[in-house]
């Protein structure tokens, strides 16, 4: 197609789109905002303007056009559907590829931020459900586990629509999530309808809340010099666990139970090492309802999760659980830019999460807090320091394999 940029854009008209724009980034941002500087940047050249600074933080964006400057910002930031990150990275495609005028990416991105969702919310709700049985093959590796993990996230999927429906709710989904998954697998575990620790079916049934995905990205931000965006991301991360051993404390008392029934015993892993792929597979498809994610991207979305796990098994085994970890991020990490490497390709946005979900060190974390809290000290500051070395293991793993990817992926923060 012709180039239809031809001359430089009202400079008026240019800031209000790219803020319109950043707004947008900013609402999309929960694993990081590393990158976005350049893509602003470059978008402002192809309109005929390279005289603009722009930095983003956590919730907040400044963009400095010529002698104009103005502040964008955004509540909390959340994960987009996966769908709509191909119309994002299309999007960006055909503004470099000179394909829309300035008038004609407004009219764009106004679509692309009024599209709706290809999923309705009883799909959504299945896919917690879903996903969290998916989380239990690792977790638990028990049927009964699996059994009682979609039972429990039953609930969860309910708690997690809720945001959509009740303004604020979001504040405390995480602590109501937990606390109604703690009051069924503590009242199971009490008349002995479960032999598992009830700590780890709730880790698994409440796994949509757990920000393991954030705190890795996070680690990637700060190694990346956004300092102050990662550092508050990753406190506000915190606050999530937090938040989700409150609503466990909470499902502890009011059973009458103890904290230290959350983690009575572990009981052995009864699943064989390829019960891994099978779970994997339905790992996937309740991300790809959970988190909207378009049929198209599933199939690649789940054979490079099956090259990690294949290669996270091989390496941990050789060298450990940590080196396991960070090369499986680093080949995942380079093969999502791989396979994104051309204009129009599935983003690696989508090919990279559900890796940073499988390997997440967010369960870690709660189960350290749990532990903890419940008497288990010595193991709460073993899983405190699983937790930190997983997290830098993936936020490191996600550096290197961008730093050796780069080159063949012109567009990799998409």
């Amino acid at each position: 197609m012709k180039n239809r940029v031809n001359q430089a854009a009202n400079a008026e008209e240019l800031m209000n789109f790219l803020c319109k724009f950043s707004e947008l980034l900013l609402s999309w941002s929960w694993e990081g905002v590393s990158g976005y500087e350049e893509i602003i940047k470059r978008i402002s050249s192809v309109y005929g303007h390279d005289e603009i600074k722009v930095n983003f933080e956590a919730q907040i964006a400044n963009i400095q056009l010529g002698d104009t400057s103005d502040f964008v910002t955004v509540g909390i930031p959340a994960i987009p559907a996966l769908a709509h990150t191909q119309l994002l990275k299309d999007f960006v495609c055909d503004i470099e590829e000179g394909k829309l005028t300035l008038a004609e990416a407004n009219k764009n991105l106004d679509k692309i931020l009024n599209k709706k969702n290809p999923y309705p919310p009883i799909l959504v709700w299945l896919g917690v459900v879903i996903i969290s049985v998916g989380f239990a093959v690792d977790v638990v590796g028990t049927w009964q586990g699996l059994l009682w993990a979609g039972i429990t996230a039953t609930a969860t999927g309910l708690v997690f629509l809720a945001p959509d429906k009740i303004p604020g709710f979001d504040k405390i989904a995480a602590l109501v999530a937990t606390f109604a998954s703690g009051l069924i697998v503590m009242l199971a575990y009490k008349f002995g309808l479960i032999s598992a620790a009830p700590g780890l079916l709730l880790i698994a049934a409440t796994f949509v809340f757990i920000p393991g995905d954030s705190i890795s990205l996070q680690a990637y931000e700060l190694a990346n010099g956004k300092w102050s965006a990662g550092v508050d991301r990753l406190f506000y991360s915190i606050i999530m666990l937090v938040l989700q051993l409150t609503g466990a404390y909470m499902a502890v008392l009011i059973t009458g139970s103890s904290m230290s029934e959350l983690f009575p015993s572990a009981i052995a892993d009864t699943f064989p090492w390829w019960a891994a792929y099978p779970g994997r597979f339905v790992f996937v498809i309740g991300i790809l309802l959970t988190f909207q994610m378009s049929k198209k991207q599933f199939l690649p979305a789940l054979i490079t999760l099956w090259i990690v796990t294949a290669v996270a098994q091989a390496a941990t085994m050789a060298w450990g659980e940590i080196a396991g970890t960070f090369i499986a991020t680093v080949i995942g990490t380079i093969l999502a830019l791989w396979q994104a490497r051309k204009p129009h390709s599935i983003p690696a946005y989508v090919l990279i999460i559900p890796i940073i979900f499988a390997l997440s060190p967010g369960s870690h974390g709660l189960r350290q807090l749990e532990t903890w809290v419940s008497g288990q000290t010595i193991t709460g500051i073993n899983d405190l320091n699983t937790l930190l070395t997983i997290m830098l293991a993936i936020g490191m793993g996600v550096v290197v394999g961008r730093t050796l990817g780069n080159k063949m992926n012109y567009f990799n923060n998409f």
